[in-house]
């Protein structure tokens, strides 16, 4: 640790010098581009080296880069700085990373230098993950891909692989995932990048079922990347992963300590909250409260609180108030859950803000292009129509039949656009009800407790039977809140969404509810998943109201390249001819249905129950 800290001073103190010396070469007529290369090699470095851990020093430097670049004036040295710019933008400000990475990538379209065209794509592709634009960010991988093995840039060849499989896994398309992770993994190897190996390695190990297989790829993941240099962010983020599969809480303890000491030799804050924060947990387990406080009270918490993170600070908070509720202290706990509610919220607001700042960017500069290619367009179609004037009557009849079926088109899709705005609203609404209702639970159950123990009972044991129901109730309504939000709905396969909300309205209602699905396990994309989730609760909620005595059926099966949803109840039904066009419930099942591409009939009559079919396009992976 000393000496680390020595080797930053030093590089400190070097970088100081190299600025005075860059600064005076800038004014010197005497001195050669040779000299100012040599600057811009030791400015590449430092920024390299401090952009993780001393952020503002590392952009100091790059501009630095920025003014030698602009003296000598040659494409090479002025998209390396560009670039520099980008990534030490990248971690505070990422539309202004963003605004240099493409300015780099300009410069290397235009003068034809392709060895840098790899590593620029990659990190504007992570910009667009960023902004959550999946489709943009994979585009941008494809063609880093075709440039890293054209420039035989292997290293990055394989992290494009690497990036495209976390994208796929997150959207849990997990068969693309594996085959993209085994592509980075045999490249690496064959071209004995370690590092890439490793991380490779560490990515196949999600696929193990036997905790044993998963625990052996992971040992073999840190041996590859141990013998790379700069890789502890790595290795520190595989013993965590380790840490989580382990039942004994020593064991775990073990790894998240190991994982502590690479976060503090490194200088990696965020993984050294996360190791404090599932130590306190791995305490917890073993019934040690007084050391699970000192990591977040002495360590943890401070930290956040040190860096200003509000996300940090949050979970902190609620680790903590758990650790206050093992020990007794209801009220504090309730008190620490306020605190972590308030920083949740501030983190929230901060992620959103830069998150727009970063899609105003990126359509910004989208605009941007798109005019110039207008202008080019326009005199070129001048140039047409000088020399095809003989068929203007054909293409301005043409034009005319092209204009009346594109606006019928654009009022599809402005049809189709408002109907995903109005429900990606509703989505958000949902979610943030689920999180205010995850947190209130928390709270209530909390207080409830708290007053209860300060109650004097005739019976202990009515006491803790009390205590016993008031948590279940409380783990029940968290469940049910986890599916309400579309971000937790993503840890639940399609079968566990339907068949855990028919299971919540049951046990709510008291209705009967069968629910059906298919022998073979469906693969449904997530907006699919999403919007017959959102459909079968719309139907179920109208259950609760009007089947008081009755039975209500769900029945999900696949039949000619069809996913079909059958409802039916033997409620009080209604009359169709009577009833509004634009009910909202009815509205949002059929709009949904129309998202994705399908229809949705419904049949009901008064005192003779209600039944709906919803048919979407569907093809069975084989």
């Amino acid at each position: 640790m000393k000496v680390k800290k020595i080797s930053l001073v030093l590089s400190l103190l070097f970088g100081l010098a190299l600025t005075i010396s860059a600064r005076t070469s800038l004014t010197a007529k005497e001195t050669s581009n040779t000299a100012l290369r040599d600057s811009l090699k030791i400015l590449y470095t430092l920024v390299d080296n401090l952009k993780v851990t001393n952020n503002t020093t590392a952009l100091k430097y790059a501009k630095q880069s920025m003014e030698i670049a602009s003296r000598i004036n040659t494409p090479d040295v002025l998209i390396s700085s560009c670039y520099l710019m980008g990534i030490a933008f990248n971690k505070f400000d990422k539309d202004s990373s963003y605004i240099y990475l493409r300015k780099a990538q300009q410069l290397a379209d235009n003068s034809g230098i392709s060895e840098k065209k790899p590593m620029i794509l990659y990190t504007i592709s992570m910009l667009y993950k960023a902004a959550q634009d999946y489709k943009g960010a994979i585009v941008l991988l494809d063609s880093c891909i075709y440039y890293a093995a054209a420039t035989r840039n292997y290293s990055l060849l394989s992290e494009a692989y690497n990036a495209i499989g976390n994208i796929q896994y997150e959207g849990q398309d997990k068969t693309d995932a594996k085959r993209m992770y085994d592509s980075a993994y045999q490249i690496a190897k064959l071209h004995n990048k370690y590092k890439q190996m490793g991380v490779s390695l560490g990515n196949l190990a999600k696929f193990e079922k036997l905790p044993a297989n998963y625990i052996k790829l992971q040992k073999e993941a840190i041996f590859l990347l141990k013998k790379d240099r700069g890789v502890e962010e790595e290795i520190a983020g595989i013993l965590i992963n380790l840490g989580y599969s382990q039942s004994n809480p020593d064991s775990a303890l073990y790894y998240f300590s190991t994982a502590l000491n690479l976060a503090k030799n490194g200088n990696l804050s965020e993984v050294e909250m996360g190791a404090y924060n599932n130590m306190a947990y791995s305490y917890l387990d073993k019934g040690d409260v007084v050391m699970a406080e000192n990591c977040l009270i002495k360590h943890a918490i401070p930290l956040a609180q040190r860096l200003d993170n509000n996300d940090w600070m949050s979970t902190l908070y609620d680790t903590y108030a758990d650790v206050l509720s093992a020990r007794g202290g209801f009220k504090e706990a309730l008190t620490w859950q306020k605190k972590a509610l308030k920083e949740r919220g501030k983190a929230d607001k901060k992620q959103a803000f830069e998150q727009v700042r970063l899609l105003a960017a990126l359509l910004d500069l989208t605009n941007k292009e798109r005019e110039i290619l207008v202008q080019k367009n326009k005199l070129q179609t001048t140039q047409l129509w000088l020399v095809v004037s003989v068929l203007l009557i054909i293409g301005f009849v043409f034009i005319l039949f092209w204009l009346q079926q594109r606006n019928r088109m654009k009022l599809n899709r402005q049809q189709i656009t408002s109907a995903r705005q109005i429900i990606e609203m509703e989505e958000s609404e949902k979610g943030r009800t689920a999180r205010e209702l995850h947190d209130i639970t928390g709270q209530l159950v909390m207080g409830i407790t708290g007053e209860l123990e300060n109650l004097e009972f005739p019976d202990n044991s009515i006491k803790e039977e009390i205590k016993g129901k008031i948590k279940e109730l409380g783990k029940s309504i968290r469940l049910i809140s986890h599916r309400m939000n579309r971000a937790m709905m993503e840890h639940f396969s399609f079968e566990e969404l339907i068949v855990g909300q028919c299971e919540d309205v049951q046990r709510l209602t008291g209705i009967p509810i069968t629910a059906e699905m298919p022998a073979e396990p469906l693969v449904l994309p997530k907006e699919v998943v999403l919007h017959l989730y959102r459909i079968v609760q719309e139907l179920l909620t109208n259950a609760g109201k009007y089947v008081k005595d009755g039975q209500v059926s769900v029945r999900i099966s696949t039949l000619n390249n069809e996913l079909h949803l059958f409802y039916s109840d033997n409620g009080q039904g209604f009359d169709m001819k009577t009833l509004k066009a634009d009910s909202m419930g009815l509205m949002n099942i059929h709009e949904r249905a129309k998202l994705l591409g399908g229809k949705a009939k419904v049949n009901s009559a008064p005192g003779d129950g209600t039944s709906w079919e919803i048919a979407i396009p569907y093809i069975q992976k084989k």
